[in-house]
Formats: structure tokens, C-alpha cells, sequence
């Protein structure tokens, strides 16, 4: 194949459109590697590779690192998106945070007429891979990830990391690994809490969270749980922690919290799910919220089921 008028990268790359108009390469169909077209057209891998840049310049082609190249059709019929179109995974929408997460998503991403695919993990690991991997196969520009709660972040995070696919992590930190991530300024947020809770006199405070390990941005209450003390000149009571709270024994959990500490006059909470649950096994041991004990967390309604008023801080 030489055409002394063209270059002969351009005449590979003009064979390799034919073939995909003609549908010898089909859409989906895995183009041949640069090194395959060397042997072909008994050229350089330099040659090939330009060709292959060509069509992937003029879309007929999406490129995947450590995959190889995918056919995506005639120009003229499937043309590259015109507007980004995003994935977003998140593990629950429920909660306050989860409706607000949504609704600032599909604002931001409106405004820029985009597009936004959500779907939900219900804080489910193996459902977050499933999502994870769907998403991508759709061709989504980005994805944004609030991750199911846990002590590692599950294998298709970390797959996105070592690929550099772009996506950014929400609420959620990674230590010692090169990621996007969006968060709330936690230690702040907690120290305004506590701040509201010292200058109504408190000073004896538990403080109920889940596994912090599990969490970074557990992790990053706990801190400014302990700089607030520390600002204060008040002694940190680790007693008074309960940093292992489980649904199944919340209950027995506060039982026992409360008989170690009658002293204690405010509990700090973590999350708001998990308030109401404290608060539903305060009202059970015949505690009144606030007369016989505060209660404050981050990301509350303005109103609990009977409308007991609910301080709280809002993640910003």
C-alpha cells in the first residue's frame, strides 16, 4: 500500500477508517496493537502509532491504558460527547448528608449542561464495585465516590488510583496515596460544636462515634473532640468515649457508658443516624434530651420524630 502523495501514516490511518466504515473493524472491536500494524504494513512502530493518534483524534476510536484501543464507529454517527457526562456512587441517600450530596451534585453538574448517572451502594462494598465498574463501562468522563464505610477502601478504588482514572472521593481521605478528595473541614466543625456545648456550661462530654479507624472523617472529629478539651484547659475523660457503637447493642453500649460516668452531661455524636439511635436508647433509660442530657451531632433536621429539637452542626 503506498501512495507517494500522502504520508504513510496517513495512508494507514485512511485503511483503518475504510475498514471501520466497511465494518471490517465493527464497532467495539479491539483495534490491532501498534506493534501487530508494524508487521502489517512492514512500517515503524512510530508510523503506527501516529495513524492510531489519527483516529483517535477524530473519535473513531477510545483508547484504554493497559487495554488497547476499542472502535467506536464512523465519525459522522458517533461523534464524541459534546457535554461531560459524570458517574456518581454514593452510599446512601437518606441521611441529610446524602440528600444534600445530591442535590449539590446535580446542581453543579446542570449548570455546566451535563450529565449525572447516580447510583447507590447502600453502604455495601460488593455494591460499590458493582457500581463502580458499570459506570465505567458506560463511559462516564468522571466518577465522584462517597465510599461505603470501612477499614480499607474496596479493590476497584484502588484499581481507579494505580490506573489514574480521574474520579474524586467524597468525604473520605487516603492516607499516603495520590487521590482527589472533597471533604468537610471536620476538626473545625467539631470545634464549634464543643465550643456551643462549653459556653452552655458543659464540661463533662462522652463522645459516641463508630469505628474510627474505619472512617477518616471519624477520625478527624475525634481530633478536634481532643483539641477542644485541650483549648479549654479541660481534662480529656477517655471513659466517657464510646468509639465502637453497634446497632444491635447501642443500648447495652450507653448502659454501661452512663453507669461508668454519671458525671456526664452532653454526648457528642458523630453522625446523625447514629444520634437517633442514641437518642431513641436515652429516651428507653428514661433520659430527657436535653433537660437530663444534651445531645449534639453533625448533620441533623431541625426536628426529630415528635419534635424534640436537634442542635446540631452542618458540614460545610
Amino acid at each position: 500500500m503506498k501512495n507517494g502523495t500522502k504520508p504513510m501514516y496517513q495512508q494507514i490511518s485512511d485503511d483503518l477508517k475504510r475498514q471501520i466504515a466497511t465494518g471490517e473493524l465493527a464497532v467495539g472491536a479491539k483495534l490491532p496493537t501498534e506493534m501487530e500494524l508494524t508487521k502489517v504494513y512492514q512500517v515503524s512502530r512510530i508510523t503506527t502509532k501516529r495513524a492510531v493518534e489519527i483516529l483517535a483524534e477524530e473519535g473513531l476510536i477510545i483508547r484504554r491504558p493497559g487495554r488497547g484501543s476499542f472502535v467506536l464507529g464512523e465519525p459522522q454517527k458517533h461523534e464524541r460527547k459534546q457535554t461531560a457526562m459524570f458517574g456518581a456512587v454514593v452510599a446512601g441517600i437518606a441521611a441529610p448528608f446524602g440528600q444534600c450530596l445530591i442535590e449539590t451534585l446535580s446542581e453543579e453538574v446542570w449548570e455546566r449542561e451535563g450529565s449525572l448517572l447516580l447510583l447507590q451502594s447502600h453502604g455495601k462494598p460488593d455494591l460499590e464495585a458493582d457500581a463502580i465498574l458499570k459506570l465505567k463501562q458506560l463511559d462516564v468522563d468522571g466518577l465522584l465516590i462517597w465510599p461505603s464505610a470501612g477499614e480499607y477502601l474496596g479493590a476497584e478504588i484502588l484499581q481507579l488510583i494505580v490506573n489514574r482514572y480521574p474520579f474524586v472521593l467524597i468525604d473520605r481521605q487516603v492516607k499516603g496515596m495520590e487521590t482527589k478528595s472533597v471533604g468537610t473541614n471536620n476538626v473545625k466543625m467539631t470545634k464549634e460544636a464543643l465550643a456551643y456545648l462549653f459556653s452552655q456550661g458543659h464540661r463533662d462530654i462522652g463522645f459516641v462515634s463508630m469505628e474510627p479507624s474505619f472512617n477518616s472523617s471519624v477520625e478527624e472529629r475525634l481530633e478536634g473532640f481532643i483539641e477542644s478539651h485541650a483549648d479549654q484547659g479541660i481534662a480529656i475523660q477517655r471513659e466517657a468515649w464510646l468509639v465502637d457503637a453497634k446497632a444491635d447493642l447501642l443500648y447495652e453500649q450507653l448502659v454501661d457508658l452512663l453507669q461508668r460516668n454519671p458525671t456526664l452531661t452532653a454526648l457528642f455524636v458523630t453522625e446523625y443516624e447514629l444520634a437517633v439511635r442514641v437518642w431513641e436508647s436515652l429516651q428507653s433509660l428514661g433520659y430527657r434530651v436535653p433537660t437530663d442530657i444534651s445531645l449534639i451531632c453533625f448533620d441533623s433536621p431541625e426536628e426529630l420524630a415528635g419534635g424534640v429539637c436537634f442542635t446540631h452542626v452542618k458540614p460545610r
